[in-house]
Order: C-alpha cells, then sequence, then structure tokens
C-alpha cells in the first residue's frame, strides 16, 4: 500500500502526505447505533494530547496536459498541529485534502494522519480515501462514479512500541462523499461499519521511529540544529519506521539554505529546503518530495512550504497560510 497522502501525506505529509461533495445533506445521527461505537471512534481520530499549537496552508494543484502544466491556487487546504503533554508526551497531526469545489473537475482526495507518543509506545490513526487512479481520465471518470454512492474510506489505528507494531484497518463503503472539511460528520459512518477489522502484527526494525510524521519533523530538526552549529547544511540521513503491515524507510536525501526567498508573498530571511523520499522495503516505487522549513524564531522546523507529486500528471503544492479555514 503507498503512503498517497495520504497524510494523506504527508506531508507530505507530510504529506505526506501526503499523500487529495456532491451538496448532499450530512447523514443524521442514526437510530440503532450505540452511542460508545460513535464516541470511541471520534476520540481515535481527535487524539488524547492538548493541541499547543496549530498552522494551516493553502494548496495550489497542477495538472499536466500533454506538455503543459496548468496550475490553480486555493484548490484545497491542509492544517498541521503539534501536541503536547505531561512527561515529556509528544504527537502531531495532519490533514490535508483537495476541496472539490475548487479542484480540477470536482476531484476529492484527502487524507488525515494522527501520531501521539507517551513513553515508548505510539498511537498512530491515519484516515483516507481510497484511490488507485493513475491518470487524469480515471480520477474524473471516479468522480462521476462516486457522485453516485459506494464511496470507500479506511481508517487504520495502530501502537507502534519499539518491539512491534498492532495495527488494526477498518474499511467502509459509505453512501455519499465526504470532503476533507467533513472529517468529524464521517466519524459516525465509520463508526456504523459492522463487519471486524483486519489485524496485522508486524516487527519494528532495530532503531525504528513510530510514524512519518515523527520521521519527517526529526530529519527536519536535526538539519536546521546542523545549519546552526556549522552554517553548513547536512546530506543524506535515512530513518525506518513502520506503518500498518510494512516497513518503511524516509530519507532526507539532500538540504540547502535559502535566503530571502519568498513563498505565499511573504519573503522569508533564511529557510532551509530539505528532499525527501520514502520508500517500502522490499518494493521498488519511491516518493519524492521537497519540504522549506524554517531555521529559527517562531517556525524553527515548521514547513512553510512543500511540494509533492504522486501522480505523474498531476502535482501539489503547499504554502502557510493562516486565511484558510477548515
Amino acid at each position: 500500500m503507498r503512503i498517497g497522502v495520504s497524510a494523506a501525506v504527508v506531508v507530505a505529509g507530510l504529506a505526506a502526505a501526503l499523500a487529495v461533495v456532491d451538496g448532499a445533506t450530512l447523514a443524521g445521527s442514526s437510530p440503532g447505533l450505540p452511542p460508545q461505537a460513535v464516541s470511541s471512534t471520534q476520540a481515535a481520530i481527535d487524539g488524547t494530547l492538548p493541541v499547543v499549537a496549530e498552522y494551516r496552508y493553502r494548496l495550489t494543484g497542477k495538472v499536466r496536459l500533454l506538455l503543459f502544466w496548468v496550475s490553480k491556487d486555493g484548490v484545497g487546504g491542509a492544517r498541521l498541529r503539534v501536541r503536547s503533554g505531561e512527561r515529556d508526551a509528544s504527537g502531531l497531526d495532519f490533514l490535508i485534502g483537495s476541496d472539490p469545489k475548487r479542484a480540477p473537475r470536482g476531484i476529492n482526495r484527502w487524507g488525515y494522519i494522527l501520531e501521539e507518543t507517551r513513553g515508548e509506545s505510539t498511537t498512530v490513526v491515519g484516515l483516507m480515501k481510497k484511490s488507485d487512479e493513475d491518470t487524469l481520465d480515471q480520477a474524473t471518470s471516479n468522480v462521476a462514479r462516486e457522485a453516485k454512492g459506494g464511496v470507500v474510506f479506511k481508517m487504520i489505528q495502530a501502537t507502534v512500541t519499539p518491539a512491534e507494531s498492532v495495527a488494526r484497518v477498518t474499511t467502509a463503503t459509505v453512501p455519499r462523499d465526504y470532503s476533507y472539511r467533513e472529517l468529524g460528520s464521517l466519524v459516525e459512518a465509520l463508526a456504523a461499519e459492522t463487519s471486524p477489522p483486519r489485524v496485522r502484527t508486524l516487527a519494528a526494525a532495530p532503531g525504528g521511529r513510530p510514524g512519518l510524521l515523527s520521521s519527517i519533523v526529526e530529519l527536519i530538526r536535526d538539519a536546521g540544529d546542523a545549519v546552526q552549529r556549522s552554517g553548513r547544511p547536512p546530506g543524506r540521513k535515512s530513518l525506518p519506521y513502520v506503518y500498518y503491515s510494512k516497513q518503511y524507510d524516509v530519507a532526507r536525501v539532500s538540504s540547502s539554505v535559502e535566503t530571502g526567498e519568498a513563498y505565499g508573498g511573504v519573503t522569508y530571511p533564511k529557510l532551509l529546503r530539505a528532499n525527501f523520499e520514502v520508500r517500502a522495503r522490499g518494493e521498488s516505487w519511491t516518493e519524492r518530495f521537497t519540504i522549506v522549513s524554517g531555521i529559527e524564531g517562531p517556525l524553527a522546523g515548521i514547513p512553510v512550504f512543500v511540494h509533492y507529486q504522486p501522480r505523474w500528471w498531476f502535482a501539489v503544492e503547499m504554502v502557510i497560510d493562516d486565511r484558510e479555514r477548515f
């Protein structure tokens, strides 16, 4: 299974990430659905650690038409939240998606991922919309089919320790589509799923990290610290992590320092540009993305710009923008 956020994303979420409604009325409460089922699913998605910082982003979508790229700004949004608790408990959550009302051809793709760490145990929750298209025509065809109902979402809930990962995957087919702005409204449909989840247990790699988000943050902070110490950006560094039933490696392939660059109409005195790649062990595919983050001040270690191209015909750029609403 490719990460295709999928984060959502990652980012990419980070993307990453990151790997992105048809105006129907939201379903009301189901009379026969036990309240505890809804609250349990909601609690998993909401997380338990307090949110101490939030960063919002605006998405620009790019579609390749023959030899040319066509871009459109404001096709979706993303939100990165930092969590913190007692005894060094920490967490991150990342939501990213296209807005079908603004995205080319009404494409609606999105994902959400949450990681919370207490001691040596990390809880990972991932929610994504299933999408396997390889061309723009397939994506357009899927939009038309999804408008008729029968949209598939997957929710992953895992507990990761230095020894192993135990993950449960719930797959639910819901009667209509949901956008990334309707994360809370999707909870009831997922809680109503009666089929048993698939459970996967996987040994963790030596020195493995608990998730993609925390691994990327570690690599960004490591690079930023190196620049602060020596003035020189570091080279390649790789970290292993586990997600569901596979072991992955995320690598910071290269990094460089930017001065006086502008993103989203804001000029920054000093930034770190880092190129990343993610691959599953034993598989041939590679996901690549670029993250530009702050080095010092309140945005130290925080992405201000992300570029991710999950398909040959589709690319996403993400720029920090507090005006984005969720």
